[in-house]
Order: structure tokens, then C-alpha cells, then sequence
């Protein structure tokens, strides 16, 4: 038999109207407001309850068809949203658009925002002081063309655009992005990539017409009002790839705004030519803003340096680590006014204290002109308004005109009268949300004060009728209380409903209690409840004016924020070459780069001793490529990173950790660092190696700076050192690029090409022998190394002691002079381990740097009564040793 068949359950108007919002943001998680809650339905329910971790019921529990029911409430909405925007939705509040209690039938309700990864605004959603970017990506599609980007922070109206040859990982790595758009014909393939490289960026395709260039033109053009868009240096027909770029992301952050974004006052074209560019390899070898772990904080490079004290002075560290300054003018600005603020201690303190009290202007004056700024920051924003006018005050005095901070603050626009404004208007302690009371301080509006009184004078009025009540009725526990149902009444306990008079009404009836409305009380219900909603009214009014004002004013706000933010970083570049004992660097148009006593930012913050400071010296002439040798553990990794890191941070504008620095700017500095795979893209460890390579060959110039570390050790030492070899000569020829390079290497057959190579210079990491040990000096000296000291670093590692003492063998058969088929015979021979038996060397077997007859030697020297020896026998002894060391078998 057949089961009956089941029919889909009636919907009720309100999920009629759910499933038509639905329709219309599909691509969107719907939170859609009932009462004090934001309820999910289907679907989007389930999400909800797995990714805000919230509890899925039903609705209509008996049916046969339930409805999948989750929600949260509308006060906690920022936290649930969080969780949302951080597993990559997107999600559209939809918000109750009338009063229920005046709707005719189903209450109005609509869309009001829509919220992605890359375009949150809210300060519970953004990352504290950092940047919040969305990046629309247009990649290459021609050989002769470059990529395409466009970055916004719709937190602080921050937008740009440009177009090279850069990857998106690149770009992401940069920059702090959470989720990027591309045109709806990217390819699958293309997609999964970028996904695998960026785990934890959100990836959305968005209408491939948005990125025509015609088509993005125009919506630049109406976004700014003006007829071409020359004075962002995006003339008609150049860079038509940053301009699509550019075009779709605006059309995109305004059809989730549903508005015109009003923060986004202005566009910048980043042209080449301004800053050196540093690629996600360099970015992470380094480890500018994430460690090699992938962890932010300590041990990064930002984590160490910054000492600025404003979201703004952070958000422009962050600016100029990830594109140092390339313009000679800009940087020789730059450190005359890190010098001038480091000289005088008193002004850059009492500087400082002044930015300590500056907010975030950038992210309050952004949600003003929205209108989605609460009240108490609306008064933070005038007390940092008020702080900044004091700021330019101090900054540019008269002692202090010929700093270039001065200047900057000069042209700062007077926001005093709109700080003034903001604290006049606003009570001392407002609240948080718009619709909560008390946002307006006493006698700034005359009405506004009436009416207050009225409602206050009337809520007294209903004490003393309470009083009075209670006399005339002799009911001792008769109240007035007040809901939204039945609006203010008198309740009696059930023990005294015998003494109710007549002129009570009753209205309704509880377990213990009733509840009755009389005349008087229906009057005075009617006056509080006129004056309260009137009240409300004037008040969210001036509060509406006053967010106008803000928004009127709201690319001075901008400007304002960026001469704060340049001040707050110069004075922190200062703070921290006080504190850290760093120079100034001379930044010139030479190929020189020349450092002396030169230390690693990060490490010797992290080092229990002192750090070993070294020089380094490259130019084009006669020390183009450095070939550095050297242990393991020794420090060349250090050394080679600090020279980079040292590079940047002058070009960022500040001190370097160095007693003297000549920086010929660099307009990339390239890396190739350690051992890594890209599983997820298929490539093996040699595979992403040999890339980075080919990449660093083919993009560096004579102005790069370029670090390798360890080519070809990811295949045959054959294969490696053919490699090796063929890239070094590569790098020095006179028909090539011929970059600043710096090349530490294992391969020391290629220290032989110092008498070859004219440019070439070996240098080594300084090692001390010692009783059968090596003592690392952390010093880089002239010359090479011979060994590499493998073994003893596994010793030092903890590899077991048999496997040490075979490693040793095996090295002194592969290292004999003689034919192969020696060495391989000596290799074969069967090794036996007892890791139990033998987990140390003993005494006598101490793994060592030396043969029988070096240790003999050791031994005699160390059993000298250098006391009572004589001249005579001294040089006998030293006779005696000679022999032994000449013999290496010590007979």
C-alpha cells in the first residue's frame, strides 16, 4: 500500500515574507528581526547553530514538515556576527522598518545591510588598530600586461588601486586582506588555488561587467562626480586594469552597503615608482607581520618595532613596512624629522601623551557618515578632536618650525569647532546605542528641556497619586506599575481586593494579584508617555544633526588622521631609536649598501646575551656578491636577514639597528630562504625553491637587493651544486641584472670562484675549535670555511651517539683522497646500533673536530707543568707536538 502522500505545510505570512527578503540576498546568511531577536529559517538556521554555536529547534513542532528555527538576540549581535564573518559568510540584516505597535498587520520589514568578510565596519568586527581590506583582483590575461588590484577599508574610506606584475598572495600578504572579489569567469582551477594559498581569506565571484574598464569608469566617475578621472593619475586609457579593478570593487561594497559608501572621498593610484616592493616570499622569510608559523605577535618584525599610539599611526607602520618609500626627497624628510624628535626628549614626550588621547578618527568619522555611530563615541571623537587641535598646537610652535612635523601639522584643517560641538551638545556620559536616553546634555534645546521636565514632573506626580491611593484605599502594598501591553496600572494583591473601590478598572487578572487602570492614571499615562516619545524624537533629531555635521566635515577628518598618524609614527620611529641605540641612515642614489655594526631587529630583543653586531658592504664595483660560509647554527641566516630587515626599515622612514648605515635605496629586495613546499599547488620543496629562483632572476634590477640562502640543496649534490654554481655566475655577469646579492651557501666548491668572479667577495661565519667542540663567534669574517659542521650540530640536537660515530666514519671514508670505489667499500661496510647500550659517548670517544694524533697532542699540551718548564724543554715539547700533529695517526 501506497503511504499517503505528505503536502508541504501552508506558510504563514510572516515566513512569506522571510522567503521573498530571502530571494533577494540568496548569497547571504538572513538575520531577520523579530521582536528582540534576529531569527534564521532552513538553511541558513543550521548555519547559524553550527557556525554561532546556538541551538536549533523548530517551528511548528507537530507538523510534519518543521521549520529549522535558530536565532540570537539583536543586544549580542556584533559577537554572533563575528563568528559569521569569520568563517567566510556573508550576511544581510534585516531589520523591523516600523512600529509594531502602530503596523497594520504584518510589520514592514527590509534589508538595511549587508555585511562581508572584507567590508565590516563595526569596531566589535574589525581587528583592533590594523587594516581591514577587501581586494578586487584582476590577473593577467596577456603576457605584455600586468594585474590588475584595487584594496578599500570600508572602515576608514581607505582606497586604492594599481596594476603590476604581482601576485595575489603577494598582495595578501602585504596587506591586511579578509576577502577578495574576482569576476564570475574565473575559472574553477584558478579559484581552488588561490583558496589553497589564502586559508584565510574569503574568495566571492561578483559580475564579470563590473570589471569592464569602460564600464568601471563610469562608476568611478559618478561615485566622485567628476568627468574624468586624470587627477588620480588614471588617465583614459592607462592602467585600465587598476581602473576595472578599482570600478568593481566600489560597485561591490555599494550594492552590500545599499547605498552610496560615503566614506570614500578619494582614490590613490599606486605607481611603481613610489616605494619598494616586497613579495610574499620576502614578506615571510622575513617575517614583517607573521612568523614562519604563520602566528602574529612576538617575533615578528611589527610586533618589536612599533611604538606608535594611535589606530592611525599603527594602520601607517603597517603601510610602510609592507611598501617602504623609494623617493630620496620623501625619506630625506623622513629622518631629518625622526632626528629632530629623537633630540628633543621633552617635546616627544609631551607629544606622545597627546596622541595617547586620540581615538580612532578615522573609524568614528567613517560610522558617522553612515549614521551608525553610537553616542558614547561620538563624544571620543570630540575629545580626540580636541586633542588633535592641542597636538598641531604643540607640533608646530615657534620653537619648533624648522621640524618637518611642523609643516605637516600646519596644514592641518581647525576641527576644534566641531569638537567643541560634539562635547557641548552630548551629555558627559551617553549612551552606547541611539535609542537609549540621556544622549542630549541639558539646555541645548529649550524644548527638548520642556519636555524632560514634563516627564519628570509627571513621573513625580506618580508617586505622590501612589501615596495617595494607598491612604484613600488603605491598601499598604497598592503600586503603579507600567508594560507595553496594558500601559501603566494599579495592582493589588488578592489579599486586599476586598478594599478595591469602585472607580478602579480592572484590566487584568495574575495568580497572587490583579491589575485596574482609573481616569487619573490613564491621564497621566498619556502625558509621560507623549512627553517620552517627543523626547526620544528631539533628541535622536539633534543627534542626527550632529552625526551631519560630522559627515560635512569628513574628508578633514581624513586629512587630519593622516598628518596624526605620520606625526604619531615619526615620534615612535624616535621613541624606539632612544630605547634601542639605532642610527640614522644616509639614504642616497648610490648602489652602495654599507652597514657597520649592523644587528637583527628581532633577535636581540629575543637573545638573553648581547648581540654580536656585524658589518656588510656591497656595491657594484668591486663587492657586488657576497659568498657566505659557514656552520650551521653559525648565524648566517641572521646575518642575511638583518641586512634585508636593516634595508626596509630605513626605506620605511626610521633608525636602523646599526652604528653607521649607507643605504643606496633598493627598489626590491628579493629572498630565498630555507626549505619549502607548496603541497596544495603540487609543487615539491625543490620545485617551490627553483620558482622563487626563477622569479628573483628574471624581476631583479641593479637597485635590488637580493638574499639567497641555501640554492639547490633540495636535489643531488650534483644537480644542487651545477645550480648553485650556474645562478651565482648568473648574478655577477656583466650582460645581466648584476643585483646587491648576498648568497650563504653549504656548496664550498663555490668559494673557488672568488679568483674568478672579479666582484665576488667570500666571507665566512666565525667558528672556534675547542676540546673536541665548536664554539659559534656569531662574527662574519673574510674568507672561507672548509666544513660545515653537520655532525656536531646534530650532537648538539640530540641525535643518538651511534649514529654520530657512524656519521663520523662514513664522512672521513667519503672525504678520502683516492678513487671511489674506496669510498663506497668503506661506506658499505655493515654498521650494527644499540641505542640502549650506548646513548652517550664515553670519555675516550668524544665525537671531535680531530684524528688520534691532534688528540694526543691536546692531551700532552694539557698535562704541562708550564711553571717549572724550561726554555729548552718547552721547545722540546713543542717539537714533540708538531711530529704528532704531522702524523695523523699519532704514531
Amino acid at each position: 500500500m501506497t503511504p499517503p502522500r505528505k503536502t508541504p505545510p501552508k506558510l504563514t505570512p510572516m515566513l512569506a515574507q522571510y522567503l521573498e527578503i530571502k530571494s533577494e540576498h540568496a548569497g547571504a546568511l538572513l538575520l531577520f528581526r523579530m521582536g528582540d531577536f534576529y531569527e534564521t529559517f532552513f538553511e541558513d538556521a543550521e548555519v547559524l547553530a553550527r557556525v554561532a554555536n546556538v541551538t536549533l529547534t523548530t517551528r511548528d513542532k507537530n507538523s510534519e514538515h518543521p521549520i529549522p528555527l535558530a536565532g540570537v538576540p539583536y543586544h549580542a549581535l556584533d559577537t554572533y556576527l563575528g563568528r559569521l564573518l569569520a568563517a567566510g559568510l556573508t550576511v544581510a540584516i534585516c531589520e523591523q522598518v516600523e512600529d509594531p505597535a502602530q503596523a497594520k498587520g504584518l510589520v514592514r520589514r527590509e534589508v538595511v545591510e549587508v555585511i562581508s568578510p572584507g567590508t565590516a565596519t563595526a569596531p566589535g568586527l574589525v581587528s583592533g588598530a590594523s587594516g581591514h581590506y577587501c581586494l578586487a583582483w584582476l590577473p593577467v590575461d596577456g603576457e605584455a600586461e600586468d594585474n590588475g588590484w584595487a584594496l578599500m577599508d570600508a572602515s576608514t574610506g581607505d582606497f586604492r588601486c594599481g596594476q603590476e606584475d604581482v601576485s595575489l598572495a603577494g598582495l595578501c600578504e602585504r596587506h591586511a586582506v579578509r576577502e577578495v572579489v574576482v569576476a564570475e569567469t574565473a575559472g574553477e582551477r584558478d579559484l581552488n588555488a588561490w583558496r589553497a594559498a589564502l586559508p584565510g581569506v574569503v574568495i566571492n565571484r561578483v559580475s564579470a561587467a563590473w570589471f569592464h574598464p569602460a564600464f568601471a569608469a563610469g562608476t568611478l566617475r559618478d561615485h566622485f562626480g567628476m568627468r574624468s578621472l586624470d587627477a588620480f593619475g588614471l588617465a583614459e586609457g592607462e592602467h585600465d586594469r587598476a581602473v576595472a579593478a578599482a570600478g568593481a570593487l566600489l560597485r561591490y561594497v555599494s550594492s552590500l552597503s545599499l547605498a552610496r559608501p560615503v566614506q570614500v572621498t578619494t582614490l590613490s593610484f599606486a605607481a611603481r615608482r613610489d616605494r619598494l616592493l616586497l613579495d610574499e616570499e620576502t614578506l615571510r622569510n622575513l617575517e614583517v607581520f607573521r612568523t614562519f608559523r604563520g602566528d602574529r605577535g612576538e617575533g615578528t618584525l611589527i610586533h618589536h618595532i612599533d611604538r606608535t599610539m594611535t589606530p592611525a599611526g599603527r594602520r601607517l607602520l603597517e603601510r610602510r613596512l609592507a611598501e617602504p618609500l623609494h623617493d630620496l626627497q620623501r625619506l630625506g624628510e623622513w629622518h631629518a624629522a625622526v632626528a629632530g624628535a629623537l633630540d628633543d626628549r621633552e617635546w616627544r614626550r609631551e607629544a606622545r601623551t597627546r596622541l595617547a588621547g586620540i581615538g580612532d578618527l578615522e573609524r568614528w568619522a567613517t560610522r558617522a557618515a553612515a549614521g551608525r555611530l553610537g553616542p558614547a563615541q561620538a563624544r571620543q571623537l570630540g575629545l580626540s578632536l580636541m586633542t588633535v587641535a592641542a597636538l598641531r598646537d604643540l607640533i608646530a610652535d615657534a620653537d619648533h618650525q624648522r621640524h618637518p612635523a611642523a609643516d605637516w601639522a600646519s596644514g592641518m584643517p581647525d576641527l576644534a569647532p566641531l569638537g567643541v560641538r560634539l562635547l557641548d551638545t552630548l551629555a558627559d556620559q551617553p549612551p552606547a546605542q541611539v535609542k537609549g536616553a540621556g544622549i542630549v546634555r541639558e539646555g541645548v534645546h529649550v524644548e527638548l528641556d520642556e519636555t524632560r521636565s514634563l516627564a519628570s514632573d509627571t513621573r513625580g506626580f506618580l508617586a505622590s497619586l501612589q501615596a495617595r491611593e494607598r491612604e484613600r484605599t488603605g491598601i499598604p502594598t497598592l503600586k503603579i506599575g507600567f508594560n507595553k501591553v496594558f500601559g501603566y496600572y494599579f495592582e493589588v494583591t488578592n489579599k486586599h481586593l476586598d478594599k478595591v473601590p469602585e472607580d478602579f478598572e480592572q484590566r487584568q487578572t495574575l495568580v497572587n494579584a490583579s491589575r485596574f487602570h482609573t481616569p487619573q492614571l490613564k491621564t497621566a499615562e498619556s502625558r509621560i508617555l507623549d512627553a517620552e516619545q517627543r523626547m526620544q524624537e528631539l533628541e535622536q533629531a539633534i543627534y542626527a544633526e550632529l552625526l551631519a555635521a560630522v559627515a560635512s566635515r569628513l574628508a578633514e577628518i581624513r586629512a587630519a588622521a593622516a598628518v596624526v598618524a605620520a606625526v604619531d609614527l615619526v615620534f615612535a620611529f624616535a621613541e624606539l631609536a632612544e630605547e634601542r641605540d639605532y642610527c640614522r641612515p644616509v639614504c642616497d642614489d648610490s648602489l652602495i649598501l654599507d652597514i657597520r655594526g649592523g644587528r637583527h631587529p628581532v633577535v636581540e630583543c629575543l637573545l638573553d646575551s648581547d648581540f654580536i653586531p656585524n658589518d656588510c658592504a656591497l656595491d657594484v664595483d668591486r663587492r657586488q656578491l657576497l659568498l657566505l660560509t659557514g656552520p650551521n647554527m653559525g648565524g648566517k641566516s641572521t646575518y642575511l636577514r638583518q641586512v634585508a630587515l636593516i634595508t626596509l626599515m630605513a626605506q620605511a622612514g626610521g633608525f636602523v639597528p646599526a652604528a653607521e648605515a649607507r643605504i643606496g635605496v633598493a627598489d626590491r629586495i628579493f629572498t630565498r630562504v630555507g626549505a619549502s613546499d607548496n603541497v596544495a599547488r603540487g609543487q615539491s620543496t625543490f620545485y617551490a625553491e627553483m620558482s622563487e629562483t626563477a622569479r628573483i632572476l628574471h624581476q631583479s634590477t641593479g637597485r635590488s637587493l637580493v638574499i639567497l640562502d641555501e640554492i639547490g640543496r633540495g636535489t643531488s649534490t650534483h644537480d644542487g651544486l651545477s645550480l648553485a654554481w650556474a645562478i651565482t655566475e648568473f648574478l655577477h655577469d656583466e650582460a645581466g641584472p648584476r643585483p646587491r646579492t648576498i648568497f650563504a651557501t653549504h656548496f664550498h666548491e663555490l668559494t673557488d670562484l672568488e679568483g674568478r668572479l672579479s666582484r665576488l667577495v667570500n666571507l665566512r661565519l666565525g667558528v672556534k675549535e675547542w676540546e673536541g667542540k665548536i664554539i659559534f663567534l656569531h662574527t662574519v669574517q673574510p674568507g672561507r670555511s672548509d666544513k660545515s659542521y653537520g655532525i656536531h650540530v646534530a650532537q648538539l640536537a640530540g641525535i643518538p651517539a651511534p649514529v654520530l660515530r657512524r656519521a663520523a666514519d662514513l664522512l672521513a671514508a667519503l672525504t678520502l683522497d683516492g678513487d671511489d670505489a674506496a669510498r663506497r667499500a668503506t661506506a658499505a661496510e655493515p654498521q650494527r646500533y644499540s641505542l640502549a647500550a650506548d646513548r652517550e659517548f664515553p670519555p675516550h670517544q668524544q665525537l671531535s673536530l680531530f684524528n688520534d694524533g691532534e688528540r694526543d697532542a691536546l692531551e700532552a699540551l694539557k698535562g704541562l707543568d708550564l711553571e717549572s718548564l724550561s726554555p729548552v724543554d718547552a721547545f722540546m715539547w713543542l717539537v714533540r707536538i708538531r711530529r704528532q700533529l704531522d702524523r695523523p695517526d699519532g704514531s
